[in-house]
């Protein structure tokens, strides 16, 4: 548990650390929130990168924030609020726990997958897409006020 907290200091001392204004290193850190809650795992870094481009804000605290919010310990929980949330949004009425999610698609195999995907997709786009800028905008907040403190003290 050690390591996992001196790494995640590690990192947000990087961003915080960024030579950069702190309204981009936020804007960064926003974008980076922003792609790490939809569900394209692989995507993310590269969707971030091309994001970070396009509305010109700092690419490593976008890199470091996908990777900070959307890693192997926190992906099956942020996906799940996911699908919960559109899954409360489309008035479907389940007890998918994420218990069933893991099951789900762990016996999922290639004749299959297309249903599966079909029955899962729907709920966990839409939330993404509601979660995500809610988030985004959260993390912003957040981090331009932390940076804006730390950096004066540096």
């Amino acid at each position: 548990m050690k390591r996992l907290w001196k790494w995640l200091r590690d990192k947000l001392i990087i961003i915080i650390r960024i030579d950069s204004t702190p309204a981009k290193i936020a804007a960064g850190v926003g974008v980076g929130a922003f792609i790490a809650m939809f569900p394209i795992t692989g995507f993310q870094f590269l969707t971030g990168l091309l994001l970070s481009f396009i509305f010109r804000v700092n690419r490593i605290a976008v890199v470091l924030t996908t990777q900070l919010v959307c890693n192997p310990l926190t992906m099956s929980f942020l996906f799940f609020l996911d699908y919960k949330v559109g899954e409360k949004v489309l008035g479907y009425d389940s007890s998918v726990t994420l218990d069933a999610l893991k099951l789900l698609i762990r016996q999922s195999n290639f004749g299959n997958f297309f249903a599966v995907l079909a029955s899962v997709a729907k709920p966990l786009y839409l939330g993404a897409a509601i979660m995500a800028p809610c988030i985004g905008i959260a993390a912003f907040a957040l981090s331009y006020f932390l940076i804006k403190t730390f950096k004066r003290r540096i």
